[in-house]
């Protein structure tokens, strides 16, 4: 690991810290109660990191959105995401081993992680091609926009 990316993890660490993030174990959904509803296309457009060939790590928060699912869940390794969910202090961290693929109403298409229940439920209800309405939580901006664990769907 370079001294940069040493650095901003650092930095991440002490906002943690200074916005009074805890390690006790998880009495609510990650992000919070309140999701905010996003056009996705403007949320992919706008969440980019702050420096290009980066990841901007963030609080996690809830959002939802409608999409068309363009892939069913395959099985992906997940380490950068666990570390981040760490870096933030999300305990304990959620059972998360799966990709999808959405497409956003003006045809942008993005990879997305979900968490194994919904998984599952994306597999026995949302055929590919159909449009469902998706929430999770935002966890890191990067080359593609926003990282998004998806946690739900309608």
């Amino acid at each position: 690991m370079s001294v940069f990316h040493k650095s901003i993890y650092v930095v991440l660490a002490v906002f943690c810290l200074a916005v009074g993030a805890s390690g006790a174990a998880r009495a609510e959904p990650i992000g919070g109660y309140e999701t905010e509803p996003v056009d996705l296309d403007h949320f992919i457009n706008t969440q980019r990191p702050v420096m290009d060939g980066t990841r901007t790590i963030l609080p996690p928060r809830r959002v939802s959105f409608a999409a068309v699912l363009k892939s069913q869940p395959e099985q992906i390794k997940v380490e950068y995401l666990f570390e981040a969910l760490s870096l933030m202090q999300v305990n304990p961290l959620p059972k998360v081993s799966f990709r999808v693929f959405v497409e956003s109403p003006e045809g942008s298409i993005v990879p997305m992680y979900v968490e194994d229940a919904a998984a599952a439920a994306i597999q026995s209800r949302v055929a590919t091609d159909s449009r469902a309405d998706f929430s999770g939580y935002h966890v890191y901006n990067y080359s593609k926009g926003p990282a998004v664990v998806i946690d739900t769907v309608k």
